[in-house]
């Protein structure tokens, strides 16, 4: 018997792949008994038992509970109440069925396009990530009059069922709906608004620039921006409609830094239309004191392999002119990486969904440090949109990202936000000694003085600073102590040695030849940070100085041959005391961290992890092997560190098969029982199948003798340490609680607390 699914309001709130759970009601032929009419809404997915075939079961079944729980939100939503009721009589189709106000077929009609919108653009993101398209849904309606039906409520209901299905295979004119006229009323009074979101530089959390949202008027179902460009699609106006989102949100962008970006979308047919006009905006953005080099235009990837030459010709447009281009939804369309090499864009944008499950989930984090990875070798930026939690913010902070954006760091308002509470205290865990020494120098340590003039100075005084100071390759162009532009020495003198130089910037200020857009950065970023940024630049402006600012006001420069040489420096050092197998800290710096350890006056624990049996092994399976095994060890550790430990552990090699790891006296255990649990598993993949079946392997022990040893196993000695032990007395003692360890058999760990 066909079941009524009934939507109840207060679990709207339960997962999609849980529909099931909160949908319930009477028979449907107990519901047409008892109301007089129903206004019926029809929605069925286009082509779904090829998609079906094509995708699999688990896809249909995921996408069908997607849908059926954006038609129970967005029905609420629209319809203003929860007394509407949902079922389906065969697969990939839904009927809703509103038993409250009488509607006419005009509203039907503007009913069921509506929510037929709302339900594509739900669903679209995540199926152009599934399978490269988008999904279409065909929507119709009908009315049910239970007077009409005399004693054949069945027969009649089942009939306005069919009624619906055909009006879903009508073509539909959208400019006989009554929504195409809201849309063109809101074109001809500009009743558009822009919100503004942050994009943040995750390596120091300063504002790198603001993405402009378009927002229809409030109550309107062309609130959603999403819901505005699928009708000006649909009804040829998308250049009217981009043209109108564009002034607003340069004309509400109000004050800014010369260095921050206002990122705004274009979609690649634009250019096509007949009113476009070249050149239109820039002057739109001479009028608000915007240069090219502020805007960023965000075309998205799904469009550009649609049309690449279309794409191609919006690109180089846009570019010759000075602006930068993003490549928005990175990953989720068809062309992949390999349009992306060729477009060569300044900033990639990846989608909210690769963050699902981020702190856990392998793939999405590989597919992220893959993407920002690449990003670097192109000379591009990596931005992640949808960080949503602390959690997501932390991981792409680690794995290296370059920007973010999402409602953690700040929800998108009228006027430009700042960044939430928590995103400005957020702080990420220190993993090791060994990032802090190396590759934690602040830049503020290298900065050097320098000369500064204010934006109205004249170009002749500025070639005199120059001339009276052999020391000084730039000056900095500041408002208010505030970075503005950047003259380098040989930029200058090249603009002023042709036959009118000298003569054609004799009245002219500074900013006429200034470079406005330098490279900025805090005085906490670090060496490595500043030194990759300063290498993506144009290659020729890859060694001009850069500005170091606090709370963004200018407090010196550093050359790049500075940068670079340090890095180098430093580098050197931490090879001397680095493991070339496994690549950790060595010997010099485990003394380090343990007195750093012993200086904080905090009680702490050290862990010695040793292997039982390596040498037989080593001699049986030979050296190559047996440096496989010692990686393998060495990333589990360093697994364990950073799932069971503080953020603040530190992880050493002392050589060999010999490693040490600093922890806190509650967390040793937990990261003992990790590496234990582990490595009995991975140990046998190291053995022919012989070996791993037996449990041990015939050779020679220290003595000479053949003999049956068992497989490779870790032993692990904790020690609990206080702050007032010398090295000496931890050395001792280390030694008689590894040699305890080592007198088990199997993996293992054991702890003993002295010094108490």
């Amino acid at each position: 018997m066909l079941q009524l699914l009934k939507k109840k309001a207060e679990l709207l709130t339960l997962k999609a792949n849980k529909a099931d759970d909160y949908m319930e009601g009477p028979g449907i032929g107990s519901l047409i008994q008892n109301v007089g009419r129903l206004n019926i809404l029809y929605f069925a997915i286009q082509d779904f038992p090829t998609l079906s075939a094509m995708y699999g079961p688990e896809w249909a079944e995921q996408l069908e509970n997607d849908i059926r729980s954006a038609i129970m939100k967005e029905g609420e939503t629209t319809l203003l109440h929860n007394d509407f009721h949902i079922f389906s009589f065969n697969a990939g189709e839904f009927f809703l069925l509103d038993p409250t106000e009488s509607r006419d077929t005009v509203q039907l009609q503007e009913l069921a396009y509506q929510l037929k919108v709302s339900l594509e653009n739900k669903v679209k993101s995540e199926q152009i990530i599934r399978t490269g398209n988008n999904i279409t849904i065909n929507s119709g309606y009908s009315s049910f009059h239970a007077v009409r039906c005399n004693d054949k409520l069945w027969s009649g209901f089942l009939s306005c069922i069919g009624e619906a299905r055909l009006e879903a295979q009508k073509a539909l004119d959208i400019t006989n709906l009554e929504l195409s006229n809201e849309f063109n009323d809101i074109l001809a009074k500009r009743g558009l608004c822009c919100h503004y979101q942050p994009i943040v530089n995750l390596a120091d959390k300063s504002i790198h620039g603001w993405e402009a949202l378009a927002r229809g008027p409030i109550n309107s179902p062309f609130r959603s921006p999403l819901t505005l460009f699928d009708m000006a699609e649909k009804l040829g106006k998308l250049f009217q409609l981009e043209k109108m989102c564009r002034e607003a949100a340069i004309d509400s962008f109000g004050e800014h830094r010369p260095h921050h970006k206002l990122f705004l979308n274009i979609h690649p047919r634009t250019i096509m239309d007949p009113n476009f006009t070249a050149g239109e905006t820039r002057r739109l953005l001479d009028r608000y004191g915007l240069k090219p080099g502020n805007i960023v235009f965000e075309i998205t990837e799904r469009h550009s392999v649609k049309d690449f030459k279309t794409f191609r010709k919006t690109l180089d447009h846009y570019r010759n002119q000075g602006y930068l281009v993003a490549i928005d939804d990175a990953g989720t369309g068809y062309s992949g990486l390999t349009s992306i090499a060729e477009i060569r864009p300044d900033y990639i944008k990846m989608d909210k969904s690769f963050l699902k499950d981020i702190e856990t989930n392998q793939v999405n984090r590989a597919i992220i440090s893959t993407f920002t990875d690449f990003a670097e070798k192109i000379g591009c930026k990596l931005l992640v949109e949808g960080i949503e939690t602390q959690a997501q913010a932390l991981s792409v902070i680690d794995m290296g990202v370059h920007l973010g954006q999402g409602y953690f760091l700040a929800m998108p308002e009228r006027e430009k936000p700042g960044l939430t509470d928590e995103a400005m205290t957020l702080k990420m865990p220190r993993t090791s000694v060994y990032d802090n020494t190396v590759y934690g120098i602040p830049v503020k340590n290298l900065l050097s003085r320098v000369e500064s003039v204010e934006t109205d100075t004249p170009v002749p005084s500025v070639q005199d600073i120059f001339e009276q100071s052999n020391s000084i390759s730039s000056i900095v162009v500041v408002k208010n102590r505030i970075p503005c532009g950047l003259v380098m020495e040989y930029t200058l003198n090249k603009h002023l040695s042709g036959k009118y130089g000298v003569a054609l910037y004799s009245n002219k200020p500074i900013t006429s030849v200034m470079d406005p857009e330098p490279l900025i950065v805090d005085l906490e970023t670090t060496v490595e940070k500043v030194s990759q940024m300063a290498m993506a630049r144009n290659r020729k402006k890859a060694y001009d100085d850069v500005i170091i600012t606090r709370k963004g006001q200018l407090i010196g420069t550093v050359t790049v041959q500075r940068l670079l040489d340090t890095l180098a420096s430093v580098q050197v050092e931490m090879a001397k005391g680095t493991n070339p197998l496994t690549g950790l800290p060595g010997n010099l710096d485990i003394e380090k961290e343990i007195d750093r350890r012993m200086k904080a006056s905090d009680r702490y624990s050290i862990i010695y992890a040793d292997l039982d049996n390596f040498k037989v092994y080593n001699d049986t399976y030979g050296f190559k092997n047996g440096d496989k095994i010692i990686l393998q060890i060495s990333r589990l550790l360093n697994w364990a560190t950073k799932k069971h430990g503080t953020g603040n552990d530190f992880l050493g090699h002392i050589g060999g098969d010999d490693f040490v790891i600093v922890t806190t006296p509650n967390k040793a255990e937990r990261i003992c029982k990790g590496v234990t649990r582990c490595f009995k598993r991975l140990a046998k993949q190291n053995y022919n199948a012989t070996d791993a079946g037996n449990g041990w392997i015939e050779g020679k022990g220290r003595n000479g003798s053949t003999s049956r040893f068992p497989l490779v196993s870790v032993s692990l000695a904790i020690l609990d340490c206080e702050p007032d032990q010398t090295l000496m007395q931890i050395g001792e003692q280390a030694a008689s609680l590894k040699k305890w360890a080592k007198s088990i058999e199997g993996n293992c760990w054991v702890r003993e607390r002295r010094g108490r």
